[in-house]
């Protein structure tokens, strides 16, 4: 009865030293000792302590039962409480910077591979795409150029876009001039006949700027090419506009990826055991710590 006093009184005082730890589990069991470095007649490895009671006065020792309990206290503790982290941590922040750079690339230093292939192939078809439209965009850009030249007698190298809108819009320059130069001159300087005239010889496409289209269906032919070719060009920037996407869409998959945690836990093992030889009183006290 009275070793299972001191029992408890050596339980209640390792609870003392696992004070300020997260979290501890204790266990009894009957038996042999749990652990090698336990052995009967031998101190055990890794600096244990030992903490060896009195005999019973006034009687003979009791002998020693192969049942004895052997208490173990184990206390984790990973440390003191850190407060909440603010922003991106540094790993996080290569990861989004990454994932900004080349998409995929983030989900495969973190060993996403089935997310980095599909990341990584969307961007590959995003930049064909972007490609194969800017050429098709060129090269139907030289079409209509090379068709207002040859039925249309003006040069379009170098020229704006609205220029180039123009010429597809009338006939000719002197129906231009007629419809829009004449109309906005007699609008402004109906009543001056000065300004009028000066405005008009401002104003009037001539010279080598001139065009003549030689039938309607040329016309018609340099408008869809001209189309054709714009459309070519907004494929292309919907592209770029994908990559964009994509981006973006890598940027949020690795912000849900989970890191490499900071710092690794530490662990206090305290253990009561029964002390070697037949003194029921005897018991055995061990801490072992791992960081």
């Amino acid at each position: 009865m009275r070793g299972w006093v001191a029992a408890m009184l050596l339980c209640v005082a390792a609870g003392s030293v696992a004070t300020g730890a997260r979290a501890s589990s204790a266990s009894v069991t009957p038996g042999a000792y749990p652990e090698a470095g336990f052995a009967a007649g031998s101190e055990p490895a890794g600096g244990y302590e030992a903490a060896r009671g009195s005999a019973p006065a006034g009687g003979s020792e009791p002998a020693r039962s192969s049942t004895l309990p052997t208490i173990r206290l184990e206390a984790r503790d990973r440390g003191p409480a850190s407060p909440p982290a603010v922003g991106l941590s540094a790993e996080r922040a290569r990861l989004l910077l990454r994932s900004l750079t080349l998409p995929g690339w983030a989900e495969l230093s973190a060993g996403r591979r089935t997310s980095a292939t599909v990341f990584g192939l969307a961007e590959l078809s995003v930049w064909t795409s972007f490609t194969a439209f800017r050429i098709q965009s060129q090269m139907r850009r030289e079409t209509y150029e090379r068709t207002a030249r040859l039925f249309a007698g003006v040069d379009l190298h170098g020229r704006d876009e609205e220029f180039r809108r123009i010429i597809g819009s009338y006939i000719s320059s002197d129906e231009y001039n007629l419809l829009v130069v004449y109309r906005d001159a007699a609008n402004l300087y109906y009543d001056d006949p000065a300004a009028y005239r000066e405005y008009i010889a401002q104003h009037s496409i001539g010279g080598r700027d001139a065009w003549s289209w030689d039938s309607d269906a040329s016309l018609l032919r340099y408008r869809a090419q001209r189309k054709s070719a714009q459309r070519a060009g907004i494929r292309a920037n919907t592209a770029l506009a994908c990559a964009v996407v994509n981006r973006l869409l890598s940027m949020a998959h690795a912000a849900r990826v989970p890191t490499q945690a900071g710092t690794a836990p530490r662990s206090w093992n305290i253990e009561v055991l029964p002390g070697p030889g037949n003194d029921a009183l005897a018991y055995r006290l061990g801490v072992r710590a791992s960081f």
